[in-house]
């Protein structure tokens, strides 16, 4: 008999610690480390957000799975920002609406993914704001105000656009700084 889902989720984590491993509506994706290109856009949302994540005594956490829930998806975005003492659910998990930002940088097998699957796991599971960053069409997408285990509002910004991230952060993002 094949082994439920999160315990061959929890099994190809532990054999590929390397990778980031996600469960996304069932599906176990293992997804190799960025490219430089995706890791400059990473370091330049990284830059923009320093300061105010210093200032509040925030985190920068590359690479750690959201806990969503029980029974349900286990997402590794490219950067969780986190407040001090955010709840987790084990060491390597933290509770979705313990974070303050979550952004994932868009790769070609990640497009789908990114932009339809995660924003609902991550409204459901009370993520505050979800930044999509897609170096493709050099563009952006926030989704913020979660209610109802959907986002409320999406915004896009793109070329030489600004982004305003709103409270907590109250500033915006040229967007294209970032590539």
């Amino acid at each position: 008999m094949a082994a439920p889902l999160e315990e061959r989720f929890r099994t190809v984590r532990d054999l590929l610690p390397e990778y980031r491993v996600e469960m996304l509506r069932g599906r176990i994706v293992v997804n190799e480390s960025g490219t430089w290109q995706h890791n400059t856009v990473v370091f330049g949302i990284m830059r923009r957000l320093i300061g105010t994540v210093l200032d509040r005594g925030w985190e920068i956490w590359p690479n750690i799975t959201v806990h969503l829930g029980e029974h349900t998806d286990r997402y590794v975005p490219d950067l969780a920002v986190v407040p001090g003492s955010p709840r987790m659910r084990m060491d390597h998990a933290v509770c979705g609406d313990s974070t303050t930002l979550i952004v994932d940088v868009v790769s070609t097998d990640s497009s789908y993914d990114d932009y339809y699957v995660k924003p609902q796991g991550f409204a459901a599971a009370g993520v505050p704001l979800y930044l999509v960053l897609d170096p493709a069409p050099r563009a952006a997408k926030l989704f913020a105000a979660p209610e109802g285990g959907k986002y409320g509002r999406e915004i896009v910004a793109a070329g030489n656009e600004s982004l305003f991230l709103p409270q907590p952060w109250g500033f915006a993002v040229q967007v294209g700084d970032l590539w």
